[in-house]
């Protein structure tokens, strides 16, 4: 490999570097392929992709069963931190236990609220009031209101004439 090649393989390397970490797709797959056991980035990155395709034809189930699952997930945390809370042996960390099972508590009925609001389309109820009692007057003849310090002149004007 030449000097010129290397120099053009590398700026390719620093290019998709740059883009992964300002790309949050990207950036998103290289943290989840460093959590799992050798998952590779661009694996990864190709099933964000594939994800992210079905939510944008409308597709949703994903998006539904990742929020159950997060829903599962918390609702067990919650448990076992109000079961350590009760087994721990000093009032603070009875308290710092039980304060993390309300945190979890917490992000579970966010994360209920967000899938209700996919599941359940807002319902809006629009009323048309109508302020007239009694027959209603139809003027057909339009009338040119002038400015307001004109009616005043106007009226000084007809005060003049009395």
């Amino acid at each position: 490999m030449t000097t010129l090649e290397k120099s053009q393989a590398l700026q390719q390397v620093e290019r998709a570097e740059a883009q992964a970490a300002t790309n949050g797709v990207a950036a998103a797959a290289v943290t989840i392929s460093m959590l799992g056991d050798g998952l590779s980035a661009n694996a990864v990155l190709d099933a964000i992709k594939a994800q992210a395709a079905c939510v944008n034809a409308g597709d949703m189930r994903s998006v539904e069963a990742q929020l159950v699952a997060t829903i599962a997930t918390l609702e067990a945390l919650f448990h076992r931190y109000i079961a350590k809370s009760e087994e721990a042996p000093s009032p603070r960390m009875q308290e710092m236990y039980a304060k993390m099972a309300f945190k979890a508590k917490g992000q579970a009925i966010r994360a209920a609220e967000a899938l209700s609001d996919m599941k359940v389309a807002p319902l809006v109820i629009a009323r048309q009031v109508n302020l007239a009692s009694g027959p209603q007057q139809v003027n057909n003849r339009a009338e040119v209101t002038p400015f307001p310090n004109q009616k005043i002149e106007r009226r000084l004007q007809n005060a003049d004439k009395t």
